[in-house]
């Protein structure tokens, strides 16, 4: 109790820092009124209030018993040096100052000493090469490694000037840091750059080495706190360990709210509103030829044609092998290999990069066309199942069997599971309408139109004027050149890439040329405003929630704490239930918990918002802020796959050299390469899957506050109606990361 009234009392009034500060604060109101009545639009209230909120953590940092405190606490010198280059520094950058403290300043002072030594040309270029990103990152980095030298850092506790000075670096460092990032005005701003997400991504992979070496290092770096009275008896190496965790953790939030608000503008309608339109009337030029021919070759009936036919080979290749080749390992067979480790991987790094590009060479449809002539399709659709629901249930029942059945376990099953989908579609697209079972039933495509709401093409129309003269509606109805959407999307009212199956066959039957792959923001189509229509949603946000949850309920279900404890509650419970644990767990994760926590999320988002019931009901909420979870949902999908697939690149090798063997054929392929990819691995994972949640995160906050943005236009509104949301990516997010650290079963393997 003691200590803590003396450090409360601790309040330093230095006369340089208070004298600096009050004259900073005099100088900017006094030019901010004047600024403000020229400019308004230019000058906010808002801004003034920045700049002085950033004073005010300048004066937290420097004056208060903070401070003092640093001497004696690596946590609490961390804490100030936070304050100073991750608080203060863009608080003062979002206010606009240098406009309105030049301003502040008497105009004879200004004409005749400092307007012209700001006016130097040399000055305004050493400036201009300081404030790009690539400098101004290394700076910041190197003035952040410098400083945290045990010998420069001691020298600073140990002396006030040195102090004085590493706090002056760090602010200058930090000032130079942002400046990219805000763009204060009178700088020439260019909005929202996609590089700058790369910029505080590299800044955040700094922060994250420099305070990880604090966070989990056994040695202590500066001895000179083992030596001092240390405060609430913390012992120097917790206290380390203490500081690198708020280092890691409160660092990166000002990062991510500024790559949020990046993704915000970049998700906007003016930036979607400029695409590129592949294949459609190429410019008259070298490069345009070559995107043209490239187009040509991408819609090419030939080329899907083809690629089909590989797939359907290979899928031949796994029920063959998963019915007459050997159960155990089945990593040695190539229906345990195939699908579950390479197919998996493949397809959503194929949708992250490109689209939907399984469904488009699905081999699946093949024989479509045989199903219509042999069967004639005399029946509708039924109307009752004109929905996503059938497809819900589906896709559960697929991610339960996964998981209760073992199915990446057994390659006999899989076989089955291969040969019942071709059955399945061949019946269901002989006896109803063209693209029936793609729209409502198949899982696979489930998962591939709800993740394609990521992927940065999209198939649209490029001239809305030319498709609302077309009388015909090819793209809908097919042509000699082309069937038209198998899913009955008509091309001018389509948004984003839901139940579109990237086949181009509407992109073929267009008579105009009108249509083709453009160019989107990735995430931009999940940010646009939905229909109205309450009820109808339901099925469809059901679905999005059930993909995006499934990715963390399936990646959990294989580390090795979650397992452990299964095992343990499993024998509990006696030998009788133990093969229904895995998959009720399994039901609760993907389908109980969200049935609570989404609810929740909305019913206190509009409580907070303030909106009334009449206004906006809960179910209307639910169904248009669930399209934000997908990014993070896919990339814990992304990040899972992609480890199996890292980690199992090696296992297609023996399996099909063991394949040919059975068949009287080698292929020479050496068995060692069925072990993992060694140091290359292991120095990939789990970081690379720790950078693509945070990705994920700040696409799924940007998101959300769009979506928030439809139901409340109010910024203060929308900000708080969303609010539980983002609360409940954060929760997911530090749910995967949990999960990315925990040792994963090698599943597909041979171990």
């Amino acid at each position: 109790m003691d200590t803590a009234r003396a450090l409360l009392s601790s309040w330093s009034f230095e006369p340089a820092v208070v004298f600096g500060l009050a004259s900073a604060a005099g100088l900017y109101l006094r030019g901010f009124v004047q600024l403000r009545r020229q400019l308004p639009e230019r000058f906010p209230a808002w801004r003034c209030s920045a700049f002085l909120a950033g004073l005010a953590v300048l004066a937290l940092a420097l004056l208060s018993p903070l401070d003092g405190l640093s001497d004696l606490l690596l946590q609490a010198h961390m804490a100030q040096h936070w304050l100073l280059m991750s608080v203060a520094a863009p608080l003062l950058w979002l206010g606009a100052p240098i406009i309105p403290l030049l301003r502040g300043l008497p105009r004879a002072w200004l004409r005749r000493g400092l307007g012209p030594f700001l006016a130097w040309p040399a000055l305004r270029r050493v400036l201009r090469a300081l404030t790009r990103p690539v400098p101004a990152l290394l700076l910041w980095a190197l003035t952040t490694l410098a400083w945290h030298w045990p010998a420069a850092y001691q020298a600073a506790l140990r002396d006030p000037f040195w102090h004085d000075l590493e706090h002056a670096c760090f602010f200058a460092a930090a000032l130079l840091f942002w400046y990219p990032v805000i763009e204060p005005w009178p700088a020439r701003r260019t909005g929202a750059r996609p590089e700058l997400l790369l910029y505080l991504g590299a800044a955040a992979v700094f922060n994250t080495l420099f305070s990880a070496t604090f966070a989990f290092s056994d040695r202590l770096f500066y001895p000179l706190y083992a030596e001092v009275p240390t405060p609430w008896s913390i012992a120097p190496l917790a206290d380390q360990r203490a500081a690198g965790a708020l280092m890691w953790v409160a660092s990166a939030l000002p990062m991510l709210l500024a790559a949020v608000a990046i993704v915000v503008v970049l998700l906007g309608p003016a930036r979607y509103s400029r695409v590129h339109a592949v294949g459609l009337a190429a410019p008259p030029s070298r490069a345009g030829t070559c995107l043209r021919a490239l187009a040509d070759r991408v819609r090419s009936l030939r080329l899907r044609r083809a690629l089909q036919l590989v797939l359907f080979g290979l899928a031949g290749a796994v029920v063959l092998d998963g019915w007459l080749g050997p159960q155990r390992p089945s990593a040695l067979n190539l229906a345990g290999v195939l699908p579950w480790t390479y197919w998996r991987g493949f397809v959503v790094i194929a949708l992250l990069l490109a689209g939907n590009l399984f469904c488009a060479i699905c081999p699946f449809t093949l024989t479509r066309t045989l199903a219509a002539r042999l069967l004639g399709r005399p029946f509708a659709w039924p109307a009752a199942l004109r929905n996503k629901w059938p497809a819900v249930g589906l896709f559960a029942l697929y991610l339960w069997a996964y998981e209760a059945l073992a199915l990446w376990d057994s390659p006999y099953w899989t076989a089955w599971i291969v040969v019942g989908y071709f059955a399945a579609c061949f019946l269901v697209e002989g006896l109803f309408p063209r693209g029936s079972f793609c729209r409502h039933l198949c899982p696979i495509g489930q998962f591939h139109f709800v993740n394609s709401g990521i992927s940065p093409l999209e198939v649209r129309a490029r001239d809305g004027a030319v498709c609302s003269d077309c009388a015909t509606h090819d793209c809908l109805r097919g042509n000699r050149n082309g069937p038209g959407c198998p899913t009955g999307l008509f091309l001018p009212t389509k948004t984003g890439n839901l139940d579109c199956t990237f086949c181009l066959d509407c992109v073929r039957a267009c008579p105009h040329g009108n249509a083709g792959l453009a160019a989107v923001a990735p995430g931009a189509a999940l940010g646009r405003k939905r229909s109205q229509r309450v009820v109808p949603g339901f099925d469809l946000a059901a679905l999005m929630l059930l993909v995006s949850f499934g990715a963390f309920a399936n990646a959990g279900a294989m580390v090795e704490p979650v397992v452990s404890a299964g095992a343990t509650f499993s024998e509990w419970l006696g030998h009788g239930v133990q093969r229904a644990v895995p998959g009720v767990a399994l039901l609760v994760a993907m389908a109980g918990i969200p049935a609570v926590l989404i609810p929740a999320c909305a019913a206190s988002g509009r409580a907070l918002a303030g909106i009334g019931t009449r206004d906006v009901s809960i179910g209307r909420i639910v169904v248009q802020l669930s399209p934000s979870l997908i990014p993070l949902g896919f990339s814990m999908w992304l990040a899972h796959f992609s480890f199996h697939l890292g980690t199992g690149m090696g296992t297609l090798a023996p399996a099909a050299d063991r394949a040919l063997a059975g068949l009287g054929l080698t292929a020479g392929i050496p068995f060692s390469g069925s072990k993992p990819a060694g140091a290359l691995t292991g120095a990939l994972f789990p970081d690379l899957e720790l950078w693509l949640l945070g990705a994920g995160l700040v696409v799924t906050v940007a998101v959300g506050w769009r979506l928030a943005r439809t139901l409340a236009p109010d910024p203060g509104a929308a900000l708080r109606l969303g609010l539980p949301w983002a609360a409940l990516a954060l929760v997911l997010y530090a749910a995967g990361i949990w999960i990315a650290l925990q040792p994963m079963q090698m599943r597909g393997m041979v171990m």
